[in-house]
Parts: C-alpha cells; structure tokens; sequence
C-alpha cells in the first residue's frame, strides 16, 4: 500500500507567502503615509493661506480707519502719518484695547525673529499721549505678528503736495501737511514668493477735526488749539 500524501504548506511556500505580505504591508504603508503627508501638507497650506487673509484683511481694516490726527505743534501743521518703504506709522480710529477708548498709534514694520531665524511683519499698536507730537507710544506697545517668514515688505504711496500738483506714486511720503490717497504694499516671503499686493484707499478725508482752507483741501490749525 502506498504511504497516504500530507496536506500542506511547504517550508519554501511559507516563505514566500510571507515574502509577498511582508511587500504588500509595504506598500499599503507607504501609500498611507504618502496621503497622510499629503493631507498635513494641505492643511498647513489652508491654514497658512486663511491665517494669511485674517492678517490682509485686519490690516486693511486698520488703514482705512486711519485718521487725520495733527501733532501739537503750534508753529506747523502736521500730521501724525509717517510713510517710509519699509515701513508705515499712522493714528487709527479704533481704540487700542478693548478696556481702552479712543485713537490709537499703529506702527507696522519689520522685525527679526531670533528663533526662527527670519524675518516677520509686525504691527504694534498704543494709545497716543497727551501732548501726540510724536510716535514715541509705539516703542512700548503690544506687538501683533501679522505674516510670519517674509523676506522684504515695501510701501507705496499715491497723493500730491496740494490740490494743483498732479498726484503720483511715491515710496516715501514727504508731505507732512498732507495725507496720501491711496497705500500700497507688497510683501515677499522668504521662499521669493511674491503675495498678492494690497491697496487701501484713504476713506477719511483731511478736513476730519480742523478747520478748512477757502483756497485748497488742506488743513490749517484751529485758533483755540
């Protein structure tokens, strides 16, 4: 009689069948951990574009509340706006806190960040001081981060010296008697990406708190200040 044949796996069948699992986990790993980074990826870019638009959109708000406030200086009219390239200082209608009523002193710059080792857009923001001759409340205010990692920021600004000069872009606003019409301002990240530029009109006109001149629309100090 013949020795009846086992049933089975052989040793070499084990391990191939092993073999073949062992690449197929592989596999299904590396495909998880693909979607996986793809989604983390896509997400910080969400986050980082809607973090981006919150920032574009709160400092538009700022700019356009800026408010024609003049420095107390008997001898000259000028205002509290202070437009450079690289930077913007001006007085906003909304208050500085919520417990605190009023103007406010906004500054917007850049700045360094030691940790990250780049280079991050600042806005700070004080209640001006009694005398207001200067921006000198800003060293000493609250810093909000508006973007972070930005390698160059430049500002621009559209407006004439008065009512019979033609208006044009300038980077750095030489008219103290004046308030410009329009802010411009760009911003490259530090991968040289360019963001889309923001241009905010000037909503509140000069007129706003002093008196008007019969001969163009500019400011001239009150009597009693």
């Amino acid at each position: 009689m013949k020795p009846r044949a086992q049933a089975g796996f052989t040793l070499i069948e084990m391990v191939v069948a092993m073999a073949l699992l062992g690449v197929m986990m592989l596999l299904l790993y590396g495909g998880l951990t693909f979607g996986l980074r793809g989604w983390d990826a896509g997400d910080a870019n969400g986050r980082r574009t809607a973090d981006q638009r919150i920032a574009t959109n709160f400092l538009r708000r700022e700019i356009t509340e800026l408010f024609p406030l003049r420095f107390k200086d008997p001898m000259t009219l000028k205002f509290a706006f202070e437009g450079k390239e690289d930077s913007l200082r001006f007085v906003s209608a909304r208050p500085a806190g919520i417990s605190v009523t009023g103007l406010s002193m906004v500054g917007v710059a850049l700045e360094e960040d030691r940790e990250k080792r780049t280079r991050k857009l600042v806005m700070r923001r004080a209640p001006p001081d009694d005398e207001a001759k200067s921006f000198a409340p800003l060293d000493r205010g609250e810093a909000t981060v508006l973007y972070e990692r930005v390698d160059n920021v430049s500002f621009s600004y559209f407006g004439s010296e008065n009512d019979f000069t033609e208006p044009e872009w300038t980077d750095d606003w030489k008219f103290p008697g004046r308030i410009p019409n329009l802010i411009r301002m760009k911003i490259r990240k530090d991968d040289g990406t360019p963001m889309p530029d923001l241009v905010v009109r000037i909503v509140l006109g000069e007129e706003a708190g002093c008196m008007e001149s019969p001969f163009q629309r500019v400011c001239r100090p009150r009597r009693d200040t």
